[in-house]
């Protein structure tokens, strides 16, 4: 059967172009839901890019051509560009470089294309809005490291927009790899030397309505149950607190508040014990596999991130040989992750078979920028 996957964006550009910058998508595989809360995750790139192809213009008018959506904008490169859309990414972030930069930007062409699916928790609005960062910045005469891509990328998704979330999918796509976030120390990289092969992406076809007012409406409950919990834990610090002292400090039912913030500590303990397997060279693929199922329960059980469609592909993808699996993403659909070291084209088949798609993903390099001419 051939496969098939959701894919967006995709090529060409006919001109003069002069050069392209390459963007990652990512997968989350420790922390889901724990940035945009404070507490560390551990992320990597993918092999699945956008491509930005960026050719100058000679007068002042900026147009964007989606190949694959058939889709063509402009607007010019003088003033601030009007949204014409809810999260209109490439638009906030012409805004935000024009904003910081010390002169006017020239006029251009570019092509977006890529290989990411959209809406199923691999970042593709993220990967759109590092790689339209780079564009412009270059265009404006910026140079800017990996850290300042990944803040003014975020920025220019989520703070332009007055919305939840955090920077993990940023600086995950602008330093590629496998990374740990160390959050409480203002996004502290490491870049972890784990070599991981068997990562199969399982894809649901189920559409997320509202990623980003359900993210809101998280962020919101469990906040507000932390302050909840201060009440009878007067020095309660998500980040440090264990998780047993907060357990046993109601005598109350637990409540789905409750629930969903003792999740979040249980994200945290679990992803600090992924980082020490992670930061050996080749970690133990069966203890592996078991932190990431151990991490979808949290997320299925204490934040009801899964859905009937994702169990069945779940259950699939271990029965034909998966170590681990997880949702992806914010959850309610999208896509999960199945580790399957030597059993890859089994679990493609099995996930198949549970009416999914499934394609094989290795772990990706970062962002990049190539001069063509």
């Amino acid at each position: 059967m051939p496969r098939r996957e959701r894919r967006v964006l995709v090529p060409t550009m006919k001109g003069n172009i002069e050069f392209r910058v390459r963007v990652p998508g990512r997968v989350c595989l420790f922390g889901e839901h724990s940035d945009y809360l404070g507490l560390d995750v551990i992320s990597a790139s993918i092999d699945r890019y956008i491509e930005l192809s960026v050719a100058p213009r000679e007068d002042d008018v900026v147009t964007i051509l989606y190949s694959d959506l058939d889709e063509k904008e402009h607007f010019s490169a003088e003033s601030e560009a009007a949204y014409l859309k809810k999260r209109d990414y490439v638009r906030s972030a012409f805004n935000t470089i024009r904003r910081r930069g010390s002169r006017s930007l020239p006029g251009a062409d570019i092509t977006v294309a890529g290989r990411i699916p959209i809406a199923a928790g691999l970042s593709s609005s993220s990967a759109l809005t590092v790689g339209a960062i780079l564009v412009f910045a270059r265009l404006a005469g910026l140079h800017l490291t990996p850290d300042d891509v990944a803040r003014v990328a975020f920025q220019a998704e989520v703070l332009e927009f007055g919305e939840s979330g955090g920077k993990q999918d940023h600086f995950t796509i602008a330093y590629g790899g496998i990374v740990h976030l160390d959050v409480g120390n203002d996004y502290r990289v490491t870049q972890l030397p784990a070599e991981l092969s068997g990562l199969v992406i399982g894809n649901s076809g189920e559409q997320k309505e509202d990623t980003v007012g359900d993210l809101a409406h998280l962020r919101g409950t469990i906040e507000e149950e932390y302050e909840t919990i201060k009440e009878s834990i007067e020095e309660f610090d998500p980040r440090e607190t264990d998780l047993e002292k907060v357990q046993s400090s109601s005598s109350q039912a637990q409540t789905v508040p409750r629930r969903m913030a003792e999740a979040t500590l249980q994200n945290r303990d679990l992803t600090a014990r992924a980082k020490k397997l992670l930061s050996k060279k080749i970690p133990n693929s069966e203890k592996l596999g078991q932190l990431i199922d151990d991490h979808h329960a949290i997320l299925r059980d204490g934040l009801g991130r899964s859905t009937k469609k994702i169990e069945r592909m779940i259950r699939a993808a271990k029965t034909a040989g998966a170590l681990g699996c997880k949702i992806n993403g914010s959850g309610g659909g999208g896509t999960i992750l199945a580790y399957a070291p030597g059993k890859e084209r089994e679990v493609m088949d099995a996930i198949e078979s549970a009416s999914g798609t499934a394609f094989e993903v290795s772990v990706g390099q970062g962002a990049s920028l190539t001069r063509v001419r």
